[in-house]
């Protein structure tokens, strides 16, 4: 449903990098499922992307939540917020 959502608003490299970020969101599930923690960072996914253009951070304050955004343009993103498990943006 929200692919053709966003198919409709026009906005293919967004639609690209949302299903992007949605397979990481499941890979940093799974490692979680597995290891009973998120990962420090994608290197623990062996993910080498260093500056992008999917990014991850995990709350050291809260372990339980964890970011993962892209940009959507020149200055907004597109976050997933692990602890409401929804994406917010762009903005």
């Amino acid at each position: 449903m929200l692919t053709i959502v966003l198919l409709l608003t026009g906005r293919p490299r967004e639609i690209y990098m949302r299903q992007r970020a949605a397979r990481l969101v499941l890979q940093i599930e799974r490692y979680h499922s597995a290891h009973g923690e998120y990962p420090v960072s994608l290197a623990d996914l062996g993910i080498r992307e260093v500056n992008g253009p999917i990014y991850y951070e995990r709350d050291f304050e809260s372990p339980s939540v964890y970011h993962v955004w892209f940009g959507t343009g020149v200055g907004t993103v597109s976050q997933y917020d692990s602890k409401t498990r929804t994406w917010h943006g762009p903005r």
